[in-house]
């Protein structure tokens, strides 16, 4: 999977100042913007392990890169003098860099069940419980670090808990290849971690149809919803998460002759709202920003095999 270009950016007016000693005091300085670009490359490996005619035990492992750049930039008709203007880049350094940051993400594990003929002949429910798996690499709480003008980072690898997941999906026949299908999947942290963070509650919901042309290609295209609470650093909001977005999706699928079904999936943002109203515009309206991302289109590649 990757996942292109999500933009972020944000106002700021603060700057690190660091005496000869090497002493940092946080101190105010002409306004700025910072602006910070995102590339996701993510690799999931899954097994399901069939347990008798209805039940099935799935995990999955995924490893994560993320490859970020950062600029500060100038505001129009704002000086700067030096001294401010070192400042203001090692205030940059300690938020956003350019590095590239990987590792293991969150594993989870499904017991699932499935039935055929729920309500109409073909029909298909499956319904899947579960929890995640804390692999992922944590961070120290960045709102303390920042203020104390130190280096930190906002991305989180994993959450350092276990949090319950349940996950129902529903495929209904229409007419010849014709089928539509739902999902609706929820991820309830509900403790935080050694670190004081507790993750985002999050809701996905899927809605789609699917169409079968013959035994090699079939196509799919529909819907993703995502809505994502806010996550907490001891007790507090973290303002950088808790959004409401969804996507257009369209894939195909194509079974190949040795056993190894391909599907690729591109997925296209429709519209997206932060639940922290982090925006900000200057008095002259000339720019305006908001600290969360902007997610750019996802391109999904799936490759099964069954032994």
């Amino acid at each position: 999977m990757r996942w292109f270009d999500a933009q972020g950016g944000h106002f700021e007016d603060e700057g690190v100042f660091i005496d000869p000693s090497g002493n940092r005091k946080i101190d105010a300085v002409p306004q700025h913007r910072h602006h910070v670009t995102l590339n996701v490359y993510r690799v999931d490996i899954g097994l399901k392990y069939q347990l008798g005619s209805q039940w099935s035990l799935e995990a999955n492992l995924p490893y994560e890169s993320r490859v970020q750049e950062a600029s500060i930039e100038k505001l129009d008709g704002v000086e700067y003098t030096k001294v401010q203007w070192d400042a203001i880049e090692e205030n940059g350094r300690i938020h956003h860099r350019n590095e590239t940051y990987t590792g293991l993400t969150d594993s989870e594990v499904f017991l699932g069940h499935y039935r055929l003929g729920v309500f109409t002949e073909g029909d298909f429910l499956m319904g899947r419980i579960g929890t995640s798996i804390p692999f992922g690499k944590t961070e120290e709480d960045p709102w303390v670090l920042g203020d104390a003008g130190l280096e930190h980072l906002h991305l989180q690898f994993g959450t350092g808990t276990f949090n319950p997941i349940v996950d129902l999906h529903y495929n209904l026949p229409i007419y010849k290849g014709f089928a539509a299908r739902t999902n609706l999947r929820a991820k309830l942290p509900f403790y935080e971690n050694s670190k004081t963070y507790r993750g985002s509650r999050e809701l996905t919901y899927t809605a789609g149809l699917n169409y079968r042309l013959n035994k090699w290609f079939s196509f799919q295209a529909g819907y993703l919803g995502i809505y994502q609470s806010y996550a907490y650093w001891d007790g507090e909001i973290d303002k950088n998460t808790g959004i409401l977005f969804g996507l257009a999706s369209l894939g195909t699928s194509i079974r190949t002759p040795f056993n190894v079904p391909l599907s690729l999936t591109l997925m296209l943002p429709l519209h997206q709202k932060t639940l922290y109203d982090d925006s900000e515009t200057l008095a002259d309206s000339k720019y305006e920003e908001s600290d969360a991302f902007k997610f750019g289109p996802l391109v999904s590649l799936t490759v099964l095999y069954h032994f």
